[in-house]
């Protein structure tokens, strides 16, 4: 006879149906486990607390957004990032230090910046090749263990982030949400953002609607912690208004690019 399975390893083995089917049962789930339905439930609450899943009536269904590889995001929404990313460097004023986080998004607003004067750190190599390309801009590039995902991340990137203090970050944000806030699918990454918004005097969320209303594996921080959110006119909002960001719309015209 099969020994039952502890609370942890049930939990695992559901997030691991989840990947494949999307939604899973309550009775099917009992049956599975050899355990009772009301303990399937308190498994679902569980994962549910912690942003992995959506309870429904009878069963829960996938909300952990899957990561995608950098050249995959480049793509995805690409005209609605580029505007993204300009509305987002029209808000640096000259001579202002600022962080550039990793990320597509990111990416255009780096690409966007139109001032004379800045100071700027990231920890995406990406982001530094387009600085370096102006020639008129200082530049600090964080260190870290590569990651062709999330770029350069890790304890030394925390720890070199603490030295600094600078006027506006602009955060990419795979999945924000108003109750999870802001997650992403690494803890790594996860630890990375949380110093980024620690050392910002104004924190500015990159987000396209597509964002919104998504939950990955890691917490970094509420959604308070943003200031300002730069977004699409797709975007709903609306769970979001008690939170009085100050909120900068670009407009899709004509779909992805």
């Amino acid at each position: 006879m099969r020994p039952a399975l502890f609370r942890e390893e049930r939990q695992i083995h559901i997030l691991e149906l989840l990947k494949t089917d999307q939604r899973v049962e309550v009775a099917g789930l009992a049956k599975t486990f050899d355990v009772s339905e009301d303990t399937v439930r308190r498994d679902l609450r569980s994962l549910e607390n912690q942003g992995l899943i959506v309870k429904t009536h009878g069963g829960a269904m996938n909300r952990v957004a899957t990561p995608r590889s950098f050249e995959n995001r480049l793509t995805h929404v690409s005209g609605v990032k580029s505007r993204i990313g300009k509305a987002a460097a029209a808000l640096v004023e000259e001579g202002e230090c600022l962080l550039i986080d990793s990320g597509t998004t990111a990416l255009h607003v780096a690409r966007s910046l139109s001032v004379g004067r800045a100071k700027i750190l990231t920890n995406s190599l990406e982001v530094a090749k387009v600085i370096s390309e102006y020639g008129k801009f200082d530049l600090i590039v964080l260190g870290g263990r590569w990651d062709p995902l999330h770029q350069l991340v890790g304890p030394a990137t925390v720890e070199q982030l603490s030295r600094y203090r600078v006027d506006k970050v602009f955060l990419g944000m795979p999945s924000l949400d108003f109750r999870y806030g802001i997650t992403v699918p690494s803890e790594e990454e996860a630890a990375v953002k949380r110093a980024m918004i620690e050392i910002g005097q104004q924190v500015i969320g990159l987000a396209d609607h597509t964002k919104l209303g998504e939950v990955s594996f890691s917490y970094v921080a509420p959604a308070s912690a943003i200031d300002i959110l730069v977004t699409d006119d797709s975007a709903d909002l609306g769970p979001f208004g008690p939170l009085g960001w100050d909120v900068r719309r670009v407009k899709i015209e004509g779909g992805n690019e």
